[in-house]
């Protein structure tokens, strides 16, 4: 009877592998819920084209900007879970999970990690015209001046947002936060001067900090970065100890079958070992993450669990 059991279990493992054998034989559809020029959009564009390249059909980009980049997360989990449509998402996710209670989905419960493609140390940077040299005379300066300084972020609930709270929160000091719809908006701003300083991921600030149109201060990472070891962590820089970076990952939305899910997951971990790719994120100041698929269930969730927690202390809202 037992060897019985074990016939029909293979059987029904071939089986329901062959059924799959052809995936993808249409496009893919890979779901930033922000617009381009931002972070999620920055790691993901290379990766879907090297993913493209891999598999042999093409792996489009669909930009879904919206609401704290809930708009395209709920899109993505109301999608058929056929392999066809995946979410790149971020720790702006994990974030979300507490500010948005009416986002009609649950990051938890209605998405699958397929893999983490990249993380990278947020950086506080300023406007060049700004006389601070470090995070300490910043912070001075704001103690003396309340409201005086600008903040732009990608939107509320996104990491630049609840980063800039939790500096603020940590050292009580207030800075006029101006929110924007996605960070290529937000870096139009501050580039054009009408807003003081970002706590940007390094992704999309590394090439401007290169060029100098923007001066960095400190990484928010309890480490400095091998790519910029000349920018001080935010404590070497006169200011509170932090350990915040940014990770990017992508998803499936749940039900989407495990043949699919695996066969994802080793074509990521061999697009990020790819030169181009690798070369990519280091120019960005970016590492490739190395957390086990099994493991990433309970990562996202501890993530969800330590930012709902981070958020009710600090009191980040959507307002």
């Amino acid at each position: 009877m037992n060897n019985f059991l074990k016939y029909i279990s293979f059987v029904y493992f071939a089986l329901s592998t062959s059924a799959y054998a052809a995936w993808p034989d249409k496009p893919v559809k890979i779901v930033v819920p922000y617009g381009p020029g931002g972070g999620v959009d920055t790691f993901a564009r290379p990766l879907s084209v090297k993913m493209g390249e891999q598999l042999g059909t093409p792996f489009v980009i669909d930009n879904k900007a919206g609401a704290g980049g809930t708009i395209g997360v709920l899109f993505a989990a109301k999608s058929a879970p056929d392999g066809y449509t995946f979410l790149a998402g971020a720790i702006h996710q994990t974030m979300s999970e507490s500010l948005y209670p009416k986002r009609g989905y649950d990051f938890d419960k209605d998405f699958i990690p397929v893999g983490l493609t990249a993380i990278v140390p947020n950086v506080l940077v300023i406007n060049p015209k700004l006389p601070f040299k470090n995070a300490g005379e910043l912070i001075s300066f704001a103690r003396e001046n309340p409201d005086k300084l600008t903040y732009c972020s990608s939107g509320n609930g996104t990491s630049q947002h609840v980063i800039a709270e939790l500096f603020k929160n940590n050292l009580k000091i207030t800075i006029l936060h101006i929110p924007h719809k996605g960070t290529a908006a937000a870096m139009t701003t501050f580039l054009s001067g009408n807003c003081d300083m970002m706590f940007d991921g390094m992704g999309t600030s590394a090439a401007l900090i290169n060029a100098g149109k923007i001066r960095a201060l400190a990484v928010t990472t309890s480490k400095r970065s091998p790519y910029f070891p000349n920018i001080p962590t935010m404590k070497e820089s006169g200011g509170p100890s932090m350990d915040v970076g940014t990770w990017y990952g992508w998803f499936a939305p749940a039900n989407t079958p495990n043949e699919i899910i695996f066969r994802m997951n080793k074509e990521l971990a061999i697009a990020l070992q790819a030169p181009q790719i690798k070369e990519i994120w280091r120019v960005q100041g970016a590492e490739a993450p190395a957390i086990p698929l099994d493991q990433l269930k309970d990562f996202v969730r501890s993530e969800i669990n330590r930012w709902t927690q981070i958020n009710k202390e600090v009191g980040v809202s959507i307002d």
